[in-house]
């Protein structure tokens, strides 16, 4: 299908996202041929004409119009290729290339003397294996974050939920590969299906599996099914698979909630499941990766929101931490408006103004919370950097 690109084709956050842990974001395409059942990107919310998976959006003019920006650009972060609702390395990839002329683009930064950028993908496709060379090169130049999804090891249940996506051993091979060649990676463990994929033995296999590959970090997460085209559609799907599962769902989605989460006491007997399954892998890139993809300003913002998951999950009454982070959130943000709208600040103006918040005490200030304050101190200062275990801080040189 033909598309018509906004003005600026590079989306630019004034916080970075806490999912991608990236500041930028761009997507080739429009859809997805994938065909995962359970996709969100079928919903009314996300208005894409046509059949979500065959009448994709191809977005021509971006790698020329992506190279204009990326020149212009002062800030630097991590830029994101894709989204949550369609895969850059989708099989319409193969024919129109859009991707790798992106992929060109960043390796030629560091050529023309521009700072290279920290590249995150999404992606359930052994495609990508295909560019592993360029890929390896723009993490040797800033870093790359691989983050592939993958909740079974059971083929029939990617055959029916799946289709197009690449078998979850061709998934795996992915991710042995980017680890070797030194580039961060994560698996997406979501969405776990229901009476398919969310027993304890199956998730267990799965967490073994992935800790064996090393990935940095393993991000769990259960399915939502918004009201309209994504639920019938899945239930469709399930139906054809396993329908005696589809009395189970309807009680699950009861509540017909906008955001598609299910009834509470499903929700809080998967939590409670999934919290017994043995696992060592970090559920969130562990903060030295955090660093390698964010400049201080950024690094700061995205640690407090782990710090607010970590403290929660363990019972803490994390009120006072969010309240301080919003705080943060808000002097961020001010800072970056005044530095996009006045050209004439030097490039690295944010990280010279939250230091100078930090020895100022400034930065106390605006916290209000003496402790956090002197742990963000220790973070941009010292470069100080969080234990996801012990959650204290550490010398940057022992994590290493």
């Amino acid at each position: 299908m033909p598309s018509t690109l906004p003005a600026r084709v590079l989306r630019r956050g004034s916080l970075p996202d806490v999912f991608t842990y990236a500041l930028f974001a761009c997507a080739p395409y429009r859809g997805c041929g994938h065909g995962c059942a359970y996709c969100d990107g079928r919903a009314e919310k996300y208005y894409v004409e046509g059949d979500f998976e065959r009448d994709i959006v191809v977005r021509r003019e971006l790698p020329g119009r992506l190279r204009t920006e990326l020149a212009g650009l002062r800030e630097w972060g991590a830029l994101s290729l894709g989204s949550g609702v369609t895969d850059a390395y989708q099989p319409c990839e193969q024919e129109h290339g859009l991707l790798r002329q992106i992929l060109q683009v960043l390796d030629e930064r560091a050529q023309e003397g521009l700072r290279p950028l920290p590249v995150v993908i999404l992606t359930k496709s052994a495609r990508i294996l295909e560019d592993l060379e360029v890929w390896s090169r723009l993490n040797a130049q800033a870093a790359v974050l691989v983050m592939v999804s993958i909740t079974s090891l059971d083929e029939q249940v990617r055959e029916a939920f799946e289709p197009g996506a690449s078998p979850f051993a061709k998934r795996l091979e992915v991710l042995r590969r980017f680890k070797e060649a030194g580039c961060l990676t994560g698996a997406l463990a979501m969405p776990f299906l229901p009476g398919v994929t969310d027993d304890t033995a199956s998730m267990a296999a799965l967490f073994r599996t992935l800790e064996a590959l090393d990935v940095d970090f393993l991000q769990p997460g259960g399915l939502t099914l918004r009201p309209g085209r994504q639920k019938a559609h899945f239930l469709s799907v399930l139906r054809a698979f396993r329908p005696e599962l589809e009395t189970l769902y309807l009680d699950i989605f009861r509540e017909e909630r906008p955001s598609g989460v299910p009834a509470w006491d499903h929700r809080k007997a998967w939590q409670e499941r999934l919290a017994k399954v043995p696992c060592k892998v970090p559920w969130m890139l562990p903060h030295a990766g955090v660093r390698r993809l964010l400049e201080p300003q950024d690094e700061l913002a995205v640690v407090f929101w782990q710090m607010g998951e970590l403290f929660r999950a363990r019972g803490v009454d994390t009120r006072p931490l969010k309240q301080a982070a919003s705080s943060y959130e808000a002097w961020l943000k001010a800072r970056r408006t005044e530095f996009r709208r006045h050209r004439t600040l030097p490039p690295g103006w944010l990280v010279q103004r939250l230091e100078e918040a930090a020895r100022s005490r400034e930065l106390a200030r605006v916290l209000a919370n003496p402790k956090l304050a002197r742990f963000a101190e220790q973070v941009v200062l010292e470069k100080a950097l969080l234990d996801p275990v012990t959650l204290r801080l550490q010398s940057s040189s022992l994590s290493r």
